[in-house]
């Protein structure tokens, strides 16, 4: 049995054989120019011809004295040598030399059938949908394995929503993807659905090629619910996003719209709370306060309070009588001992009096009993009159 290799002595055998393969190190090929970035001093780009692909690279470019315009769609016929790249076991071609031939059949077929959807007004603004507020149906299209259907519903679910999620998924790239998505986009749209989001991770423009394939374009445009694609980074852009009711960059700036309303919904349900709060304590202090007036009007119809405030009235009359008598038997009092003392004082001068009495005969006042005889009148003069009088006996 054959001793198996390790992965390093596979990989060397690989870029020796490439290095000393003739065929290899004189490279002269045409395809159409894709997949075109700058990263650090030197040029990536793809050619294609068809699905098939092959990555090239011209290192330090802005060094090199290239005056060829970059874009996306021209034919052109490079100059190089094929390398293996150990790390990521990566065949691509180190070009030194790049040839305009012009803009690819394939690429003028795409600048057509955009031109003929434009023509129809697939693109105008007066023809999208609008998207409804606070979604709660929502179709997605997108792969079961890929990295869109996580961020996706890690985004819807980052906020309480009524949303439920109508899944179908499909391959989103390839040669089948076309048929996959304008039939899923027709099933959804039977459902009475708010919106279909169709969307996939980022990736080059020829994992997006799908989407610019005429049966997923045309679906769109058919389709009676609105639809949202999220296919790509702001650097990709598709026909679907021109066709489409709303075109954002990501699966997670999708999902981020849809919940918005929900959002917005929650700040303006609490901001309504407070106010009605604000609105339910003013009327309880009115309330309150009209129970307060209502309670001291009833106070002073009731008819205890009367009673009381009758009793208060009569103890403040008892007391004022209570003063009344007691000033009055003061008085009387007083007028008592006033008259006692008066009554005293005359009886002390009745008694004077009393030894005051005068016996007159004939004009003379009498002293002893031997001075008159039987028979005589005289006048008896007291303190307060005068009386006659006769003697009998004696």
């Amino acid at each position: 049995m054959r001793k198996p290799l390790s992965v390093k002595q596979f990989n060397e055998y690989i870029k020796s054989n490439i290095k000393h393969d003739p065929i290899f190190q004189r490279i002269n090929l045409i395809g159409e120019l894709c997949n075109i970035r700058v990263n650090n001093y030197h040029l990536y780009f793809s050619l294609k011809e068809g699905t098939d692909i092959i990555d090239a690279v011209i290192y330090y470019y802005e060094d090199k004295e290239i005056s060829f315009d970059f874009s996306p769609g021209k034919e052109v016929i490079i100059r190089g040598n094929l390398s293996f790249n150990n790390y990521s076991s990566r065949l691509i071609i180190v070009a030194s030399e790049i040839e305009d031939v012009g803009l690819s059949k394939e690429f003028k077929e795409f600048l057509k059938m955009q031109e003929e959807f434009k023509a129809k007004g697939y693109f105008d603004k007066e023809n999208k949908k609008p998207i409804p507020k606070l979604v709660n149906k929502v179709g997605l299209i997108t792969s079961k394995d890929g990295a869109a259907l996580v961020d996706f519903l890690a985004m819807i679910n980052s906020k309480a929503n009524d949303i439920h999620i109508y899944l179908d998924p499909v391959k989103v790239q390839g040669d089948q993807a076309e048929d996959l998505v304008a039939k899923a986009i027709k099933r959804l749209d039977k459902l009475g659905l708010d919106v279909i989001v169709i969307t996939r991770g980022g990736g080059s423009n020829e994992d997006l090629s799908s989407f610019n394939q005429r049966k997923i374009i045309e679906s769109v445009h058919d389709a009676k619910t609105p639809i949202i694609s999220a296919i790509g980074h702001n650097i990709d852009t598709t026909l679907v996003d021109f066709t489409s009711d709303l075109s954002l960059q990501t699966p997670t700036e999708a999902g981020s719209y849809l919940i918005a309303d929900y959002i917005d919904y929650e700040k303006f349900l609490k901001e309504k709370f407070v106010r009605a709060r604000s609105k339910i304590q003013s009327s309880l202090d009115m309330y309150a306060l009209s129970l307060k007036i209502l309670e001291s009007k009833l106070e002073g119809l009731s008819p205890g309070k009367l009673i009381d405030e009758k009793i208060k009235e009569l103890e403040s009359l008892n007391k004022n009588l209570d003063k009344a008598i007691e000033r009055s038997l003061t008085y009387n009092e007083t007028k008592l001992k006033s008259l006692t003392n008066k009554f005293g004082y005359l009886a002390k001068l009745i008694d004077m009096r009393k030894n005051q009495i005068e016996i007159n005969f004939d004009g003379k006042n009498i002293y002893s009993v031997h001075s008159m005889k039987i028979g005589d009148e005289f006048d008896l003069i007291f303190s307060d009159g005068k009386l006659k009088a006769r003697i009998i006996d004696g």
